[in-house]
């Protein structure tokens, strides 16, 4: 837009020298305290200066105070680079307002001869003047509008989010904001086109994101998800997602519009919150199953023993008998307290892993319930031998420990499926019943349930996800990356 104010200004003192044959004119740009010499005519040789003029507060009062056109003397710019380029006695003085009525410009010419400067030639310098006056406003408003957009652009790349707005009839996409903070990629390369950011959302969370833009939801109808992004270096980060959207006056679905926020530091802190809560309790968890197994188990069995002796002391057989009755109630608290300890800490996690341990679970589950529970896994010897991370193996165990008491306690079951399949790059576990299913109300959906809730815990310290479903029965389907 400078460029044709530079333009206006040529223009409008050729005119004026081509129409009116002045041999000196200038045109002054007011702003706020200062002006600007932007043109002058001197010998016959237009020059740009565009010189500010600083220190001449009486002359700018005088100056705002100009309202309409007027013939001065030229003392009123004594001191200036006006009166040195125009030696002449009097200067008519145009001034152009904004639409405040503030002077923004002053368009001068000395004037020779007061008589020869007749009405025809005010006539011209006040419409080239006007024209100034609308191009220099046109032009002041431009910039205040740039200034803001890059005032707003700022602010926005200086959050760590970015608004978009997608066209669900033109199927384009636009970005706003810091799409590099946020994807680690520009906007140029994040592209109009839907495709790009979605190959980018992990496999988990495509679906539901395809759903919100795509899919026809209710108008003004707003919504909220929390999902992984892939970078540049292949890593994902923790993105949310909010929007709504917006029908045309039919009904139809046209725009869905809203904001996409980096809350990877905010997911990181819940899931190391939840890891050291994890921790805490597997930690309490090996204790006790150590003071169990190693203190009580052991005082129970010597206790067991030197009552066996006491009846070597006497012969009574009613002694006997009741001594032979405490023994046996002792060695089932033994074996209570030995089960309690294995329950707490299996000793085949703990030897052999993950698999073994989930089948003596299912094998000992099967045995002492009227639920049929079958055990499925495509890991083959080698696989279960290299054994995962100790953490990663508990943690996934009670998971399905969790799962398997929830059917037992909750479900009213007859057959129940614990499934656990190995990709490439991830694990899938699946734990499936034929039950009654969750709740209609939604909330053990979302894992309320102290049973559900912590194995959703369980599956976040392991940076996982967990989907509840309720389909003639229950399905719980986890996905992990390892």
């Amino acid at each position: 837009m400078s460029g044709s104010i530079h333009l206006i200004y040529d223009k409008t003192l050729k005119v004026i020298t081509d129409v009116l044959h002045v041999k000196g004119a200038a045109i002054l740009r007011i702003e706020e305290t200062d002006f600007y010499v932007e043109r002058f005519l001197a010998k016959g040789k237009m020059e740009r200066p565009g010189k500010k003029i600083t220190g001449q507060q009486d002359l700018m009062n005088k100056i705002s105070q100009m309202k309409k056109p007027a013939l001065t003397s030229s003392s009123i710019f004594k001191a200036t680079i006006v009166v040195e380029i125009m030696h002449e006695a009097h200067y008519y003085v145009f001034p152009c307002l904004d639409s405040h009525m503030t002077v923004i410009a002053l368009i001068i010419i000395p004037v020779a001869d007061l008589g020869e400067f007749n009405e025809e030639n005010y006539a011209l310098v006040h419409v080239v003047g006007q024209r100034l006056s609308v191009e220099l406003e046109k032009s002041r408003v431009i910039k205040e509008r740039e200034s803001l957009s890059e005032f707003n652009t700022s602010i926005l790349e200086s959050l760590d989010e970015v608004t978009w707005d997608y066209s669900i009839t033109k199927k384009r996409i636009s970005w706003f904001g810091a799409t590099n903070k946020v994807f680690g990629c520009s906007k140029e390369e994040m592209g109009m086109r839907l495709d790009f950011f979605l190959d980018k959302v992990h496999p988990s969370d495509r679906a539901v994101l395809e759903e919100y833009f795509v899919m026809n939801r209710q108008a003004d109808q707003k919504f909220s998800s929390d999902f992984q992004f892939e970078g540049v270096q292949g890593d994902f980060s923790w993105l949310r997602i909010e929007g709504v959207m917006h029908s045309d006056a039919d009904g139809n679905a046209e725009r869905v519009i809203g904001v996409i926020k980096n809350v990877h530091n905010e997911k990181r802190a819940e899931i190391l919150r939840i890891r050291a809560m994890i921790k805490a309790k597997d930690s309490e968890r090996k204790r006790i199953a150590s003071e169990i197994h190693d203190s009580l188990g052991q005082t129970l069995s010597v206790a067991r023993l030197e009552l066996d002796s006491l009846s070597e002391l006497y012969s009574d057989d009613k002694f006997k008998e009741k001594v032979i009755s405490v023994s046996g109630l002792i060695s089932g608290a033994i074996q209570e307290s030995r089960a309690i300890s294995h329950d707490l800490m299996p000793p085949a996690l703990v030897d052999y892993g993950l698999i073994p341990a989930l089948e003596t679970m299912i094998s000992q589950v099967n045995r002492s319930s009227e639920v049929n529970f079958s055990f499925i896994h495509n890991l083959i010897q080698d696989e279960i031998d290299q054994r995962f991370e100790e953490e990663f193996e508990t943690n996934l165990y009670r998971i399905c420990q969790e799962g398997v008491n929830n059917i037992l306690k909750h479900a009213h079951a007859t057959n129940a499926t614990i499934q656990v399949v190995r990709h490439p790059n991830s694990l899938y576990v699946s734990i499936e019943d034929d039950g009654v299913g969750f709740p209609q109300d939604g909330q053990t959906k979302e894992g309320s349930g102290l049973g559900l809730k912590n194995m959703a815990n369980r599956v976040a310290y392991l940076g996982g996800k967990i989907d509840f479903e309720s389909n003639n029965g229950s399905i719980i389907t986890i996905e992990i990356l390892v």
